[in-house]
């Protein structure tokens, strides 16, 4: 059993090794960067499922030596072989590592323009996070809000280069399209493996809680234990594989542009009036956009990566000494969400007909705006002409 996995080049490490690479991982090595714990979801789980009693430091450890052994670190990362088509490591390797006094090596895109907001880990707690509005991408959580691929499905490498090359407008996302497309292209990849390494963690850390006392995720590897350790090694597998072929078959999960009217920009107008009758009913868009779609309706909501550990953990948000362990383990202060003010101009996920089909007919993952599942076609793309036309609209009477 261990023969099939090693012949993936997963480079599970021996018992020396695990040693090693718990040092590296929790210790560190001299002033290389390491990856962060993900505490908000260990000090979550603990709440969640063991009235606050602390996940043993073994079983830290153990999920630590794994990812080591799975992703590498943030100067050498690695990925699982057998799922080679989702990264390419040459390009990880240049966009991973510090950034260097000369430019011409290539190598440290991630760090240079990236991680003073997204961090290091990829968790959105960069030095400059907590100044910004909205919050940074978190990656970890595996959630991407502008995409074209169906909810509870991860992003394309297109949707990320997209949202690379255009920035995300009304947020500090900036665009980088002046960067080479080779370097875009590496960061693309490096954004996958960060959102793929903390979805592995993530699992990893949910699994403990399901140990029996004594028991081990994955126990050193011994003459003595052999069975039992390639029978853990397989259940670790059964977390890992499912998350990495999501990512595989994101493709095939791309919302279709079904039912584009052929005159659709020649009769906006008849479209635009058919939406607004959606918007005020059907779709019943007016409850959180509101009544002039300013965005006042429903304000009392919170995003995905807050209620991640406000919901499962019943943090009272209102209630400071709820709230504080979660800021002292790496979470940013809560902060209440905005249904989007339509007659700004100003859409996040892009202003395109397409774009705004696929923010109707999918929903926006990660916060509350939900897909579309008994609107037809038709009516989605007269929702879309709503939104295209309703800045312009007079709603203020003149009586």
């Amino acid at each position: 059993m261990f023969e099939k996995f090693k012949s993936k080049s997963l480079a599970i490490p021996t018992v020396s090794g695990w040693i090693a690479l718990s040092a590296l991982l929790f210790v560190g090595c001299g002033s290389e960067p390491q990856f962060r714990l993900n505490a908000v979801h260990k000090l979550t789980l603990e709440t969640e499922f063991q009235d606050g009693t602390p996940i043993p430091e073994q079983h830290i450890q153990q999920v630590g030596n794994l990812l080591t052994a799975f992703f590498g670190t943030p100067d050498q990362p690695h990925f699982p072989a057998g799922h080679e088509s989702l990264v390419d490591l040459q390009r990880l390797n240049r966009a991973a590592g510090s950034v260097p006094s000369d430019l011409s090596t290539g190598r440290g895109l991630y760090r240079k323009h990236c991680s003073h907001c997204h961090g290091i880990t990829g968790d959105g707690v960069g030095p400059t996070a907590a100044s910004l509005n909205p919050y940074p991408r978190d990656f970890r959580l595996g959630k991407f809000k502008f995409k074209s691929t169906k909810m509870y499905r991860p992003p394309t490498d297109e949707d990320i280069r997209r949202v690379l090359e255009r920035g995300i407008a009304g947020t500090a996302m900036p665009s980088f399209a002046l960067l080479p497309e080779d370097q875009i292209d590496a960061l693309v990849d490096y954004v996958k493996y960060l959102s793929i390494r903390g979805q592995v963690e993530r699992a990893l850390l949910e699994e403990l809680t399901n140990l029996e006392e004594g028991e081990d995720l994955l126990p050193p590897k011994t003459d003595a234990n052999q069975e039992d350790y390639e029978y853990a090694l397989e259940l670790v597998m059964e977390l890992v594989d499912p998350i990495l072929n999501k990512w595989t078959n994101a493709e095939s999960k791309v919302v279709p542009l079904n039912g584009l009217p052929d005159d659709f920009q020649q009769r906006m107008n008849f479209y635009s009036d058919a939406g607004k009758l959606l918007f005020f009913g059907k779709a019943n868009c007016v409850q959180c956009h509101g009544e002039t779609g300013i965005g006042d309706g429903q304000t009392e909501n919170y995003d995905d990566w807050t209620n991640e550990w406000l919901k499962r953990a019943n943090v009272d948000p209102h209630k400071r000494e709820q709230v504080q362990p979660f800021l002292e383990a790496g979470a940013l202060l809560p902060r209440k969400i905005r249904p989007r003010n339509l007659r700004e101009l100003v859409f996040r996920g892009g202003s395109q007909p397409a774009d705004l089909y696929r923010r109707v007919k999918a929903g926006i993952e990660g916060s509350n705006m939900p897909a579309a599942p008994t609107l037809s076609d038709s009516e989605v793309w007269a929702l879309v002409a709503y939104l295209i036309e309703l800045p312009y609209e007079t709603f203020f009477s003149d009586e």
